[in-house]
């Protein structure tokens, strides 16, 4: 029995490249590939490969970049500048038939009389002392495309957020009850046709906060991608996304800090159940902050049974413990009345001494991390982690 063939070079090293940057290529994958090129598809041009492998292998558009700028860097064979070369009879033949064949005059083209003479056109000289650009061709070059590498990529987030899940039967009844229909069957012995149930619908409602600018600066990117990622396949009823700059509100009740027993103390458990509920403040419809919307107006419209995601890193990011920004957020999560998960882009090594540590103690708090995802899910899913002092 012969041995399979191995796989070729070029092909090893698109599937290490792609597994390097987060796509889990397997054998599965590998071999959907070879049946496809056997089958005759991709094989006509390097750009049918590259729309090949895209198409098996790319779930979003981030993974479409990143498959292409993959195959930009390696060395994949060019179908399409391979020239078909003929049989040395059919060259020679078509030699000598050249040379047998007569000769034929060439037909004088007449030259008219009345053309006017052409006018003294200015003498172009060739530049010297820098080369010259080439001529442009008018395509996209694939190898200058960037595809961002950020620490979790479009599948992580996808998986994970998909795990919020609140199933309800709703909606035409298409399914099939199975149990239904052979108890209705057992109990009459006649047979009347399936019962049919509305299938199951995911109903999970989720609202974004963001925090924007400033402190946030330099993670915008990435949360922008885990928003945009959540948006694309987080396969929930709903998902609204709003944004503010360190608090929606700026005006803090902060008179109940005065009857704090150790004013130099940063925990606030003597008033923590005095701070009410405050929905005085401001959200953005757009990442830009143009767009302004009072927060009381956003809770009207949100729908009963959302879960509240806020990403912010909380003071943590400039190492800061701003007590009356303690307060603010405390009557913000209040006036939400609803499940409540932080989400912190910053390190929780940096979290001692600053808001962000005071506020892990009253909300479930992750870092932005595979596992911290994980636990902010689970707490919207009402597994949250033991806080200090929940509110």
């Amino acid at each position: 029995m012969s041995e399979p063939a191995a796989a070729p070079e070029f092909v090893r090293q698109l599937v290490v490249r792609l597994r390097r940057r987060g796509l889990p290529i397997g054998v599965d994958d590998c071999l959907t590939l070879r049946a496809a090129l056997c089958a005759g598809f991709g094989i006509a041009s390097a750009r049918e490969f590259e729309v090949l492998c895209v198409s098996l292998w790319a779930k979003s558009v981030s993974e479409q970049e990143t498959i292409r700028a993959v195959l930009a860097a390696v060395d994949v064979p060019r179908w399409d500048d391979v020239v078909p070369v003929e049989a040395p009879g059919a060259v020679a033949e078509t030699v000598n038939a050249g040379k047998d064949a007569p000769s034929e005059p060439m037909a004088e083209t007449p030259v008219p009389t009345d053309t006017p003479a052409p006018r003294d056109l200015p003498t172009v000289h060739r530049m010297t002392g820098m080369s010259l650009m080439p001529p442009s061709t008018g395509q996209f070059d694939s190898g200058l495309t960037v595809a961002p590498q950020y620490p979790l990529t479009a599948r992580e987030i996808a998986q994970t957020w998909r795990r919020l899940r609140r199933p309800v039967r709703y909606g035409a009844a298409t399914e099939v009850d199975v149990d239904a229909t052979i108890d209705g069957y057992s109990r009459t012995g006649v047979f009347t046709g399936p019962i049919l149930i509305p299938p199951r619908r995911n109903t999970a409602r989720l609202m974004l906060l963001v925090d924007r600018n400033g402190s946030m600066t330099p993670y915008g990117n990435f949360v922008q991608h885990l928003v945009r990622e959540i948006h694309h396949a987080g396969r929930l009823e709903s998902i609204a996304t709003w944004y503010f700059h360190n608090l929606p509100s700026t005006r803090a009740d902060t008179s109940l800090l005065r009857e704090l027993p150790d004013p130099f103390s940063p925990e606030l458990d003597p008033i923590l159940a005095r701070i009410a509920p405050s929905a005085a403040g401001r959200l953005y419809a757009d990442p830009e902050l143009t767009e302004p919307r009072t927060l009381a107006s956003v809770l009207e419209v949100t729908p009963p049974g959302t879960v509240a995601v806020i990403i912010s890193d909380g003071g943590a990011a400039r190492g800061t413990l701003q007590t009356a920004r303690l307060v603010g957020t405390i009557a913000m999560i209040k006036a939400l009345r609803c499940p409540v998960a932080w989400i912190n882009p910053v390190p929780a090594h940096r979290w001692p001494g600053t808001t962000a540590e005071q506020i892990a103690r009253h909300v479930p708090m992750s870092e932005l991390t595979a596992e911290g995802l994980h636990r902010a899910v689970d707490a919207l899913r009402g597994q949250p982690r033991r806080t200090e002092r929940p509110l």
